[in-house]
């Protein structure tokens, strides 16, 4: 049996957008910090165990039915937009959060057997927790900051995670951009007007089936 349960909503800072450069670079690092300790805390009982058995991360969960069940959480989805990824794994902007692509070929169609490394979170944490200047000088060459990172402490990729956003992936996103597509192939072939836009559609879309 399976369930998801939203446990937290992350902090959204206020946009201070007229404040000096310095107050601005100190207010977001500040961010940074909050962000990372409400994900510590609640991220902890998920972290990876010093001394791990059979029975490590399981609870008796009491659920919606009155009954005590023996579970075991995991973190199953994970909903950002593309610069809050950049913040919750501590990559600089306009990089892949999923493997380590060069930021001259974002975008690029790249073949199988050419795809780039994806990212090791064991590496990067070994890095960060060496602490010295050619480990640091090996995580910006990866477009990574040096800072503790809970998703580097967790068994999973947040980057494989299941990701139901579906505002802005198809409200937003997809079905705007099939309406377009449509609006332009009718008048392509002139089969839209202003007076029979709708007809069309209509025509267009299947048809509920009805009884005789």
């Amino acid at each position: 049996m399976h369930s998801v349960v939203m446990v937290a909503l992350l902090p959204i800072p206020i946009k201070n957008r007229d404040i000096p450069q310095k107050h601005l670079d100190e207010q977001q690092q500040t961010n940074r910090e909050v962000l990372n300790e409400v994900l510590c805390r609640v991220l902890h009982p998920l972290t990876f165990k010093q001394n791990p058995s059979a029975e490590s991360g399981y609870y008796n969960v009491l659920c919606a039915g009155g009954n005590f069940r023996h579970c075991k959480p995991v973190l199953a989805a994970c909903l950002a937009d593309c610069p809050e990824y950049s913040d919750l794994h501590h990559l600089e902007r306009h990089v892949c959060t999923r493997c380590e692509c060069p930021k001259n070929e974002l975008g690029d169609y790249v073949p199988a057997d050419k795809q780039h490394h994806r990212r090791d979170h064991n590496l990067y944490r070994m890095l960060s927790d060496a602490n010295n200047m050619a480990a640091d000088a090996e995580l910006s060459s990866r477009h990574v900051h040096r800072r503790f990172n809970m998703f580097l402490h967790i068994p999973c990729m947040v980057s494989d995670l299941l990701k139901p956003d579906l505002l802005h992936t198809m409200q937003i996103s997809m079905l705007d951009h099939l309406q377009k597509w449509i609006f332009h192939f009718m008048k392509t072939h002139k089969w839209l007007d202003k007076s029979n836009a709708n007809l069309v559609i209509r025509a267009c879309l299947p048809q509920p089936h009805t009884k005789n």
